[in-house]
């Protein structure tokens, strides 16, 4: 099952967050969502792609699974951004990130450029109070 993740406007969830809102954005680039296009600067990517390293650096577990109209709010938008930061000091720029992957027998494998693509996009996000809407 995937999980697709979509950053609004804490005001206006009917309106995606995407570079427009932020310049920060516009070089953003991450994996894209089963029915979306977009690779982050739109405001969604494919979470379930990203869940593991989160979790990981969070110390929990299916941090973006939620249910109804549950969202993610700005302050932990800010502070998953902070914490995946943190999780990024013990690798160097270019490097490839892994981790175990709890859910399949091989390693998830990031672009640590990827990661710190999705802190911006997170830190900005939260910072200008948009939310995160998780479908899966």
């Amino acid at each position: 099952m995937g999980l697709d993740c979509y950053i609004v406007h804490g005001n206006d969830r009917d309106k995606a967050f995407t570079s427009e809102d932020a310049e920060e954005l516009k070089d953003v680039q991450l994996c894209g969502s089963l029915f979306t296009s977009g690779l982050g600067q739109d405001g969604s990517f494919r979470g379930k792609v990203y869940e593991p390293f989160v979790d990981k650096v969070m110390g929990t577990e299916g941090i973006w699974h939620i249910d109804g109209d549950a969202h993610i709010t700005s302050a932990e938008l800010k502070e998953q951004a902070e914490q995946i930061e943190k999780g990024l000091s013990a690798y160097e720029p270019g490097e490839l990130v892994k981790i175990p992957h709890p859910w399949y027998d091989e390693d998830a494998e990031y672009e640590y450029k990827e990661l710190k693509d999705l802190a911006t996009l997170l830190r900005v996000a939260g910072s200008r109070g948009a939310v995160m809407l998780c479908w899966w």
